[in-house]
């Protein structure tokens, strides 16, 4: 026995170990995947689940050709069509053990078997995932209504005001005419309080000091009347004509005045 003969022996003992090895990897995910697309939730993951497969069973039978025998399509899991294989591909396959390109060629399968496996393998961890987080009910709030809770509100402080004081007197200006030198004339003035506080009044002197005086030194309560009456002294006149304006003021608010005008000519 040469040692060519010896060398190819042992080459294809290395590739059928090899083609052994993946035959198992292949069939223990198609078991694997056929349990899943059984428990799929969604019909687009069944579908990915068969697709697999197919793929798989075609792997297979590529491998079963590279040994050199044919093998009997597997059947056809249920919802999936069973995959087609023309009859003038098949014979592609059939390489000699012995020649260069076969090694290749195993290379190129174990690729493509690695791709597949790395598609079951996300397969398999999106399955997973999905069945691991349910759906969760959608539970619709009652709507509630939250009330604010009402802000202190500051209430200012009011103060009350004392009612100031008014007074008013009527007329406002008398014209006493002529009046002899040593006699006298009187007049009457009606002075009405018209705040909202009882007063007591008080007249301002005269300049000329020809002039007195009478009123109530009572408080005047509110909306009431008293009568002042102004009477002209002509003897201590000192000039011919008297022009007073006498100022009344409420001693409770002196801001309260009015006034009193005395005219008269002396002869």
């Amino acid at each position: 026995m040469s040692d060519d003969f010896g060398t190819v022996n042992v080459r294809r003992g290395e590739r059928s170990r090899e083609i052994e090895v993946l035959r198992q990897h292949y069939q223990s995910h198609r078991e694997a995947l056929t349990r899943m697309a059984g428990e799929a939730p969604t019909e687009h993951l069944a579908a990915e689940y068969h697709r697999l497969i197919a793929d798989i069973d075609n792997s297979l039978r590529k491998l079963d050709e590279l040994e050199g025998h044919g093998g009997a399509a597997p059947a056809a899991t249920p919802g999936q069509r069973p995959l087609v294989v023309p009859a003038d591909t098949i014979g592609s396959y059939d390489v000699p053990p012995a020649t260069g390109g076969s090694s290749s060629r195993i290379v190129l399968i174990v690729l493509a078997g690695l791709v597949v496996l790395a598609a079951i393998a996300w397969m398999i961890w999106r399955a997973s995932s999905d069945r691991q987080t349910p759906e969760r009910p959608v539970v619709e709030q009652p709507a509630t209504t939250t009330t604010a809770a009402a802000a202190p509100v500051e209430t200012a402080t009011v103060v009350p005001t004392a009612s100031q004081a008014s007074i008013r007197v009527t007329p406002a200006v008398q014209d006493y005419g002529i009046i002899r030198r040593g006699t006298r004339a009187v007049r009457q003035f009606e002075l009405t309080n018209t705040g909202e506080t009882a007063v007591t009044i008080e007249v301002t002197r005269s300049a000329c000091r020809c002039l007195y005086y009478d009123y109530n030194n009572k408080k005047i309560p509110p909306k009431a009347r008293e009568t002042i009456t102004v009477t002209v002294d002509a003897a201590r006149a000192k000039a011919p004509t008297v022009d007073e304006q006498l100022t009344v003021t409420a001693k409770e608010d002196p801001s309260a005045t009015a006034t009193i005008g005395v005219r008269a000519a002396i002869k």
